[in-house]
């Protein structure tokens, strides 16, 4: 049997590379064009953005680590020398629930946190740079007296 050329699965990827890199690009903010209100609510969204990563690699760190300690402490108090207990199976998947639980939920939020912390702070620093220009009064000024300011 003949495939046909332009399957239905190549015309969906070429439309989801299509949607993909529109909004991509609609998310492209010139910060060269804002005023300097603008720039203080980009750099407030870039400061929370970064606040948010920090606290969801925190947690996930946080959970990962709680899941591993109480296993590990699970595993001292346990007996686990009775291998011809019908439920010796059962106690092992009690014990290692813990750890299971902070990998499938420490792991995933610490890397979606890392990203969110990375872009905030960059997005802050350059909202940073750019109020600078806003800076009109020189600081640190050796100048005695009455001075003009050039910017070219």
């Amino acid at each position: 049997m003949k495939r046909n050329p332009l399957s239905l699965r190549r015309a969906i990827l070429i439309l989801l590379v299509c949607f993909i890199s529109m909004s991509i690009m609609a998310q492209k903010v010139n910060l060269d064009n804002l005023n300097i209100d603008q720039l203080n609510l980009y750099k407030d969204k870039a400061v929370k953005l970064r606040n948010k990563g920090m606290i969801a690699t925190g947690t996930g760190v946080g959970i990962l680590a709680a899941g591993l300690i109480t296993t590990g402490i699970l595993r001292e108090s346990t007996i686990v020398d009775e291998l011809s207990s019908p439920w010796w199976g059962l106690g092992v998947i009690l014990v290692m629930a813990p750890a299971f639980i902070g990998m499938y939920v420490g792991i995933p939020t610490t890397l979606v946190g890392i990203p969110l912390w990375a872009i905030g702070g960059i997005k802050k620093s350059k909202a940073e740079i750019a109020i600078q220009k806003f800076n009109i009064a020189p600081e640190n000024s050796m100048a005695l007296g009455l001075g003009i300011t050039i910017k070219f």
